[in-house]
């Protein structure tokens, strides 16, 4: 094999074309609350692992190499995406397992009084637009979970 030959298997494996999608879909955001009492209306959302507004060179390079965080949120979307679909009670009880495991992990502060967790999947996709335009970009909830306790959760790696 030349190396012409290697370079031209090898460029479309670094940089695949963006014409990879054929459109860009739905895009889960996952908000947690905490409540006293398992009858109680969540008060204040808060978001579960937001996006960054900005990250340095650096921080971009460690996460090309190592980001197990970023693996299981984006487990976490598949999973709200096969609940839109009507997936069933296995997606929600998965991603209320993971979101619990992360705040046993001291990833979200609870409040002291807090005895249950509830989540929300809240989804933002951009409206029709015609080819190569951005559609206004809409944010609906489009689930809440009940409440679940918060105790301590085997089984999650």
């Amino acid at each position: 094999m030349n190396i012409s030959n290697a370079i031209k298997l090898v460029l479309p494996v670094l940089f695949p074309s963006w014409r990879f999608f054929s459109g860009i879909g739905v895009s889960p955001r996952f908000d947690i609350a905490f409540v006293e009492a398992e009858g109680d209306e969540p008060v204040e959302w808060i978001p579960f692992r937001p996006l960054p507004e900005t990250l340095s060179f650096w921080q971009h390079l460690k996460r090309l190499l190592h980001n197990p965080q970023w693996n299981e949120s984006l487990f976490l979307n598949s999973c709200a995406e096969r609940l839109f679909e009507g997936g069933g009670d296995f997606y929600q009880q998965e991603i209320a397992a993971r979101l619990l495991h992360a705040v046993q992990l001291g990833e979200v502060s609870v409040p002291n009084a807090a005895g249950f967790m509830c989540f929300r999947i809240r989804a933002l996709y951009s409206e029709d637009a015609p080819a190569n335009c951005m559609g206004q970009v809409r944010d609906e909830v489009v689930f809440q979970s009940g409440c679940y306790a918060l105790t301590l959760q085997e089984g999650i790696v």
